[in-house]
């Protein structure tokens, strides 16, 4: 086999490789864009006693992690029909992990 022969299937295994790296990319970063919706934020305020009651929101591990002033306000069946992987409660705090980014829930509670 000719030289020019390997030099055109390198070319092509880098152009397969590189086509897989771009393809990766493009998907992370639309799923990064996700908006969080209104409705659930509005839903999440609700349950969680209103917004006077959130004292802190906090990202810890991909998980929200919510201080409120009095956990007798929070409605704590509601708010496990938002996440399919339950809530951790501690004290005053809440942790949940819900399938949006925990960073823009946290932003879009934060503008409340």
């Amino acid at each position: 086999m000719e030289w020019y022969y390997y030099l055109i299937i390198g070319v092509v295994i880098a152009l397969v490789i590189l086509a897989g790296f771009i393809v990766v990319f493009l998907a992370k970063q639309k799923k990064s864009k996700v908006l969080v919706n209104d409705s659930f934020i509005s839903a999440l305020t609700t349950y969680l006693g209103s917004k006077n009651n959130i004292l802190k929101v906090e990202v810890e591990q991909g998980r929200i992690k919510i201080t409120v002033t009095d956990l007798n306000l929070v409605d704590l069946e509601k708010l496990k029909t938002l996440t399919d992987k339950g809530i951790f409660v501690t004290g005053n705090v809440i942790k949940a992990l819900f399938k949006d980014d925990a960073n823009l829930i946290k932003e879009a509670l934060e503008k409340r």
